[in-house]
């Protein structure tokens, strides 16, 4: 790329065999999705020991524009890019596209007259600037008063009463509040009663148990749905008799059917008509993703679009490793979050379900062919490196495999906005 200077940043692009890129989601207080921070990894060994921070700003920043695209990795969405303080001073921001990223300055950064010259500079143009690991000291003002995002680490502040401090020093500027590290539903509630605007971390994986508490009959027969519906022998003839078991399940189908996407010169105006035009693999998707989404009730969309990743993640290592059965592969995938989605223990949450054992046990304890296909899946996902590992593929293979389904989780997404 000829934005990275090889006279102040010293760095050779890696392999088309070694190439790393983790996303991390970041959430609005609705828990719609505002954008990605992008990390930097080096191997799938070594996670993300970072010795050199120019280096791995033009690692991340190669592997994201050259040999990735931006787009395959956050879509539409912005994404937050942290860079080192010689990055900024030498100026290497500009070259950015500063309506597709926001600037994320690391924590070490020193507020100096050339970085704060800088920094200036590119809020003049526009760009979006964001704090990392922030902690409020006298010094850090200046830095403040050019920032529109400020990130504070939730994990670094034992009392919430500390946390509330830091906020109230902050509060005066004009700044929108990310909290990272958020680990539970019960954090997350607590940072939005703070006035945190931006959420980071992992709450949504995390269930909320409440004790005794029985989920709704209609959560239940969606979920087992999709149970139905993915299984490898299913005729077209019995997913129109599951579909008319659920009406609204129905409705949404007939409406998305009958919608422009398809350019029909008639409305279908039944299901078995709609099942035969569309075709077993469309309408299995098509129906996994309304029943998950009418299950997951007020769960933010970014959960269901992580496990329509992983699911087809799993199908397409499957498939490249000729493995048998590779609609199980999606479900395993598909359904190895259960209990965020639905608040209850996993176990309890497979057990309602007319799944195979072989599914059970990959989701549980991780076993067998589905249970390696998965945990690699999962690894890739979150960007445990040393993980990432799986018979015969190589780590190029396993790479295009995420964006791929990536790719096509993002589309399914598009058309399950066109049925609600």
């Amino acid at each position: 790329m000829h934005f990275i200077a090889e006279k102040t940043i010293p760095f050779q692009p890696c392999s088309k065999s070694s190439v790393f890129v983790g996303r991390q989601p970041i959430y609005c207080r609705d828990e719609s999705s505002f954008g990605y921070e992008l990390l930097f990894r080096s191997s799938f060994v070594n996670h993300a020991d970072i010795e050199d921070g120019q280096k791995a700003t033009a690692e991340l920043l190669i592997n994201t524009f050259a040999e990735i695209g931006l787009e395959r990795i956050v879509g539409s969405l912005p994404a937050f890019i942290n860079v080192s303080q010689e990055f900024i001073v030498n100026q290497h921001c500009h070259f950015l596209p500063k309506d597709k990223v926001v600037i994320e300055v690391l924590e070490n950064v020193k507020p100096t007259r050339e970085v704060m010259q800088a920094l200036s500079d590119l809020k003049r143009e526009g760009y979006t600037i964001a704090l990392d690991d922030f902690v409020y000291t006298e010094h850090l003002k200046p830095m403040l008063e050019l920032a529109d995002i400020v990130k504070i680490d939730v994990s670094d502040f034992n009392k919430t009463a500390e946390l509330e401090k830091q906020i109230q020093c902050i509060r005066p500027f004009d700044v929108k509040l990310l909290a990272e590290k958020i680990e539970s539903v019960e954090e997350f509630e607590i940072c939005k009663t703070l006035g945190f605007d931006l959420f980071q971390g992992f709450f949504f994986s995390k269930p909320s148990i409440v004790q005794g508490r029985k989920l709704p009959a209609n959560h239940i027969s969606m979920i087992q749905i999709v149970a139905l519906i993915q299984n490898p022998s299913v005729t077209l003839h019995e997913i129109s008799d599951i579909i008319l078991t659920e009406p609204i399940l129905a409705y949404k189908l007939l409406r998305f059917v009958n919608s422009a996407y398809y350019g029909l010169s008639k409305e279908i105006d039944s299901i078995q008509h709609a099942v035969t035009l569309i075709g077993i693999r469309q309408i299995k998707t098509l129906c996994s993703l309304t029943a998950l989404a009418t299950a997951a009730g007020r769960k933010p969309m970014e959960l269901i679009q992580t496990l329509l990743i992983r699911g087809k993640m799993c199908e397409l290592l499957a498939v490249k490793l000729s493995y048998e059965k590779t609609e199980s592969y999606f479900l395993t995938g598909l359904f190895s979050s259960l209990d965020a989605l639905l608040d209850i223990a996993i176990d309890e949450a497979l057990s309602m379900l007319p799944v195979c054992s072989e599914v059970v046990e990959a989701i549980s304890a991780g076993e067998g062919k589905m249970g390696k296909v998965l945990n690699c899946s999962i690894a890739y996902e979150t960007g445990n490196w040393k993980d990432v590992q799986l018979d015969s593929l190589d780590q190029n293979e396993i790479r295009n495999t995420y964006f791929e389904a990536i790719a096509w989780a993002q589309r399914s997404m598009q058309d399950l906005a066109k049925m609600t």
